[in-house]
């Protein structure tokens, strides 16, 4: 089945979601001592790039560690905590992964990036290259 960019149209509105809850529980302030005007302006884009992939690399991280540990499909450490609010648990790969495309949401949001296009034209793209992209391991 191929995707078009309308069919993936709910990417943008879980990106713009996402976005609006991480600036109401303030992780879109800029740091201590830096301007809003100045933290988003262009020429300290590298740095708000820097933070934002810093994140989704950590998210990464905690899901390497889970695996490390043998406990993907295990509860995560905030399981109790949502079944307290009526929510289904989460294994530990369910949380990371969440957490990894909740972060890759919100860089896509930070950067105006229609994602809902970038991922149909990438998918679009991989379909077509040779097997293992020519040689590559991963």
């Amino acid at each position: 089945m191929e995707y078009t960019p309308e069919a993936l149209e709910i990417l943008n509105k879980l990106r713009d979601h996402v976005s609006a809850n991480a600036k109401a529980k303030g992780f879109k302030d800029p740091p201590s001592g830096i301007p809003f005007a100045v933290w988003f302006s262009r020429p300290l884009e590298i740095y708000r790039a820097a933070v934002y992939m810093i994140n989704l690399v950590g998210e990464a991280a905690e899901f390497w560690e889970a695996a490390r540990k043998g406990k993907l499909r295990e509860p995560c450490d905030k399981a109790q905590g949502m079944i307290d609010k009526g929510l289904p648990p989460l294994t530990c790969a369910e949380e990371e992964l969440a957490d990894m495309i909740i972060r890759c949401l919100d860089n896509a949001a930070e950067f105006e990036v229609d994602i809902a296009k970038a991922i149909a034209v990438k998918a679009a793209y991989n379909a077509g290259r040779a097997y293992q992209h020519g040689g590559k391991l991963a």
